[in-house]
């Protein structure tokens, strides 16, 4: 009886110890099984592309280039069909030793074969890059770091698309051939900010700047809704190796267009139409002789030998100082400061969530009570300084009706096929309609037989300004800096454009700057821009 029991109690221990091995054998199975699952696929990711940035047509101004990269699984198949894209046979022989899947950049897409994917995917800068100072670039970690790249940062990581390529691996973590691939993607490649930038006309004003050899700026609103439809600054830089660009003395990477700097005698159509908004007459003459003194002050005209009897639109047409400076006395400090605040003078403008321009500087009331001062403020001289967004403004407002329009520079925000449009644009009057009116008038003089001769384009006319502003800066030859400027509108009919054409110590406005602003109107001309008033609708591709 009692061996029985033993040997019972012994079976019984015998079965218990089963069942636990059992139990832990079946645990760890399904700890294996897991582990397997997490290790039985191989994710290799393609691409992480950014959002878009277009023009106010759709035009891609980034990503508007492709390369094409292979997501490759070693085999004899990838390797035949891929070893005329390896740069050296011991590259090729090496990474198709491993069994690990990897990305391979190639020169075409028309590559095929077993085991082998091509993509396309953008290169976020190509080498037509246009509008650098505005678009701005990103760092190595693809970070905004300037212009809408850095405004825009949050939106455009998080717009773009991602791929990633699936694949099945071994228990050794080896990719199995013939197992397939799984393509995953996600986002939207066609998601981005808008601008109201004109990629053709942009493009075009670079070329005149880059084509001239000079140091300055280019910007063209349109008078429909204060759309800037180029805004070119040069010297530009390569946004593919901005560390090329940090120590040039040229200073690749400064905004010109949105600087402030003396601004000379396009001022003169502000004093004029202060002038003329407080009823003095456009008959009103004065005689030149070359010169004037202000209390014991000389100030000299542009012709030495004087202009002779000169009405307001003579004195605009051929640039008088003189004429200004007596009409500046006349008119008093008070009225001119209040004419040049409401235009925006001293205020900077808003471009962008953060982008926005110089403020400008403009004398005050006591800085005016000095003789010498308003006198140089009549010409557009002296402390007052300003930026081409501002005298773009002002000539934009003459060309309107006397209307002054907010410089505009994003369109929206495209998403999921749908444009969010920014806040519409704001217009204030600032001149009457007939104020305006007489000036554009005497700004066609100008053009026709005036210092802006050479402004004249090919076809539409035009009405202009030019200058030569003084900065009483020297260079190391002892050579006055004196800025160059053209501004006007086009055409000369029904304008629809207002046009700034900034030289940096381009010494003569009708010399140098305006037979740019000719080439700039002429572009707007072929580029079909000019020709009619309909607002073209925004198509993205």
């Amino acid at each position: 009886m009692g061996k029985r029991i033993v040997s019972l109690f012994g079976i019984l221990i015998v079965l218990f110890s089963f069942m636990i091995w059992r139990l832990s054998w079946l645990i760890r199975k399904e700890d294996f099984a897991q582990a397997a699952a997490r290790q039985s696929t191989y994710t290799l990711e393609v691409c992480q592309s950014r959002g878009v940035i277009y023009d106010c047509q759709g035009q891609r101004l980034v990503n508007d280039q492709l390369r094409y990269l292979a997501a490759v699984l070693p085999s004899n198949e990838s390797a035949a069909a891929l070893r005329s894209q390896f740069a050296s046979a011991n590259l090729w022989r090496e990474q198709m030793s491993s069994r690990a899947p990897f990305l391979l950049e190639v020169d075409t897409d028309a590559v095929q074969g077993e085991n082998v994917e091509v993509f396309s995917v953008p290169e976020r800068y190509s080498m037509d890059y246009t509008a650098v100072h505005i678009v701005g670039y990103v760092d190595a970690d693809g970070v905004g770091q300037t212009g809408i790249e850095r405004i825009y940062q949050d939106f455009l990581e998080r717009s773009g698309e991602k791929i990633k390529v699936r694949y099945q691996i071994d228990a050794i973590g080896r990719a199995l051939t013939g197992s397939g691939v799984e393509i995953l993607r996600e986002g939207n490649p066609s998601d981005g900010v808008v601008l109201t930038l004109h990629k053709g006309l942009q493009q075009a004003c670079e070329r005149i700047l880059s084509g001239a050899g000079v140091k300055g700026a280019i910007l063209v609103m349109d008078l429909a809704d204060g759309g800037l439809r180029a805004v070119a600054s040069a010297p530009g830089f390569d946004p593919r190796n901005v560390a090329g660009s940090m120590d040039d003395p040229d200073s690749p990477l400064i905004n010109r267009a949105l600087g402030a700097y003396a601004v000379g005698s396009t001022f003169k159509l502000l004093i004029a139409a202060a002038a003329l908004e407080q009823g003095i007459s456009p008959k009103q003459t004065y005689t030149c002789d070359g010169w004037l003194d202000v209390s014991g002050q000389i100030f000299k005209c542009n012709q030495l030998a004087g202009h002779g009897e000169i009405d307001m639109e003579q004195a605009i047409a051929h640039s008088c100082n003189c004429y200004f400076i007596q009409l500046a006395r006349q008119i008093g400090a008070q009225s001119l400061r209040e004419m040049a605040i409401r235009f925006g003078f001293s205020q900077a403008d808003m471009l962008a969530e953060t982008l926005q321009t110089a403020k400008g500087t403009l004398p005050d009331a006591e800085q005016l009570e000095n003789p010498a001062e308003l006198a140089n403020f009549g010409f557009g001289q002296g402390l007052l300084t300003a930026t081409p967004v501002q005298i773009c403004k002002m000539l934009a407002a003459i060309a309107d009706g006397g209307k002054l329009l907010s410089p505009r520079l994003i369109e929206g925000i495209y998403t999921n096929g749908t444009l969010q449009k920014e806040a519409s644009f704001s217009a204030n009057q600032v001149l009457s309609e007939k104020t305006a009116g007489l000036l554009r008038e005497f700004m066609k003089t100008v053009v026709r037989e005036g210092s802006g001769k050479l402004a004249i384009p090919k076809t539409g006319g035009a009405g202009g300004k030019t200058a030569s502003a003084q900065t009483g800066i020297f260079d190391e030859q002892g050579e006055e800096i004196v800025h160059a400027w053209f501004g006007g509108f086009y055409p000369e009919k029904d304008p629809r454009f207002a046009i700034v054409v900034f030289v940096e110590n381009g010494q003569s406005g009708n010399q140098v700057a305006a037979p740019l602003f000719s080439q700039v109107a002429d572009s707007l001309w072929g580029l079909g821009l000019a020709q009619s008033g309909e607002k073209q609708t925004i198509m993205v591709e």
